[in-house]
């Protein structure tokens, strides 16, 4: 055991640069995931997936939001938008299927506010789903 270890302090530098993933824009994030890349693909595709937010989804393709979207449930998408800024709510139900946004709508538009914490886990759920799609090369975060 360290003496760092010893005195409660552990430094775990993998979150911490996911933590700082998350805080830079995308061309910063991208640059150092790159860099990282081609020194190992492995971790930087790990850091990638473990940065990768719910607000993220809205700098994906609009091809990319129906692929990722179609996957799940509307209830769980009505949720996961509460949240969200307007702009990012009329962002996806405008690019899904219409009848899947209908229904997302429809959640959506109830007074969700004492479900916050089920509200944060569809964005969960979501960002799920897209890291799954993106292994399955279907769509690339």
């Amino acid at each position: 055991m360290s003496a760092e270890e010893s005195k409660g302090i552990f430094i775990n530098g993998k979150q911490q640069i996911i933590e700082m993933l998350q805080f830079m824009s995308e061309k910063e994030k991208e640059k150092l995931l790159s860099n990282i890349g081609s020194k190992n693909a492995v971790m930087a595709r790990e850091l990638r997936e473990k940065s990768f937010s719910f607000t993220n989804l809205g700098s994906l393709s609009d091809n990319m939001i129906k692929a990722i979207f179609e996957k799940v449930n509307p209830a769980i998408i009505g949720l996961a938008l509460y949240q969200a800024p307007t702009s990012f709510q009329r962002r996806i139900l405008s690019v899904i299927k219409r009848p899947l946004a209908e229904q997302a709508f429809e959640i959506l538009s109830q007074d969700l506010g004492a479900k916050s914490l089920e509200c944060k886990r569809a964005q969960e759920k979501i960002v799920q789903i897209a890291i799954q799609i993106s292994r399955a090369k279907m769509v690339n975060l």
